[in-house]
């Protein structure tokens, strides 16, 4: 070593950012967050108790104001506009009118079985009421139809075109032709009067079957 050269000396390295804020870190932690309170389950019940309360006395007010309230149901009642007499229909004729609604859908169940028959050919049986009884005692499960209110049976009363004056729908009465069947070809089922019972159908092998029940109205059915 040349004795006239001096030892090179090092510069000592400032500490850096990223060090001093670690040091400071440790030397002055951040005070810890206080821990959080949980609800007590006595204070969630006591909420839940609360709130029901409440709404229960919302619910007994409403029934407190109504209670005084009086409702009064007519009696059902419907009267036959084009009757004379102007006689109504009770309840009891009216539910048991219900339940003769669908009396007549064997039958018109009866006649699609009947036209898909081979022999048929997809027509209608003629127009004859025996032929039409035949139908009924071959089709319609224990070869009758029965009022669905009394088990009454209904016989055929007449069958024709629609048109034809086979059947004066406007004579027609629950008095003088209970249970009697009627079925006019080219024709369909619309309403229970005796003006709007059928209408005129342009449907190919369509019949309208039709009979009259209390208070002379109407129950109908098609095929």
């Amino acid at each position: 070593m040349n004795p006239q050269q001096q030892p090179t000396q090092t510069a000592p390295v400032p500490p850096t950012n990223d060090f001093l804020s670690r040091m400071d870190a440790v030397n002055h932690p951040a005070p810890a967050e206080p821990p959080k309170k949980k609800m007590s389950k006595g204070m969630i019940i006591g909420i839940v108790v609360g709130v029901v309360a409440m709404i229960g006395g919302i619910v007994g007010a409403i029934l407190v104001m109504n209670s005084g309230k009086t409702e009064t149901k007519p009696t059902v009642t419907q009267t036959w506009d084009d009757d004379d007499d102007g006689d109504e229909i009770d309840e009891a004729a009216l539910a048991r009118n219900k339940l003769r609604a669908n009396d007549l859908v064997p039958l018109g169940t009866a006649i699609q079985t009947y036209q898909a028959q081979p022999e048929a050919e997809g027509q209608l049986p003629g127009l004859d009421t025996e032929e039409w009884e035949t139908v009924i005692k071959l089709f319609v499960p224990n070869g009758e139809i029965v009022d669905g209110a009394t088990g009454d049976l209904y016989k055929m009363g007449a069958v024709c075109k629609f048109g034809e004056d086979c059947v004066d729908i406007s004579t027609l009465s629950w008095e003088k032709n209970a249970h009697e069947i009627y079925v006019l070809y080219n024709a369909d089922c619309k309403g229970s009067t005796k003006e709007n019972v059928i209408v005129s159908s342009t449907r190919l092998r369509r019949a309208a079957i039709f009979a009259v029940v209390e208070g002379d109205q109407f129950i109908c059915a098609t095929n």
